[in-house]
């Protein structure tokens, strides 16, 4: 699964992400790899654990990054991860994702 996107600069993820100096921060990152598996998936998903995240490059707007997301083969619901720039890693990672139902069941009240 692969793709594409730029955030815009005025998009709500660099509010206060910092002042004359803005960055995507760490959890829109992880909030776009979520997605990215959502969507080749064809379900909601939620994010359910994480492991080995690194966040090796800043991301500013406008930039475009690649996001790479591959299955592993032993953990159907783990996900290797990868988010570049320019050729550069800027985030990269282990994500586990269940379906949105079974978080949802376990909160409630």
């Amino acid at each position: 699964m692969r793709r594409e996107i730029a955030i815009p600069e005025d998009s709500l993820w660099f509010q206060g992400h910092f002042p004359g100096d803005p960055l995507l921060p760490g959890i829109a990152q992880l909030h776009l790899v979520v997605e990215t598996i959502q969507s080749a998936l064809g379900e909601k998903r939620c994010l359910t654990a994480l492991k080995r995240v690194r966040f090796k490059r800043v991301i500013r707007p406008e930039e475009t990054m690649a996001i790479a997301v591959e299955p592993l083969p032993n953990a159907p619901d783990t996900f290797r991860f990868q988010l570049t720039v320019a050729g550069e890693n800027a985030c990269s990672g282990l994500m586990t994702t269940g379906p949105s139902e079974a978080v949802e069941d376990q909160i409630k009240p």
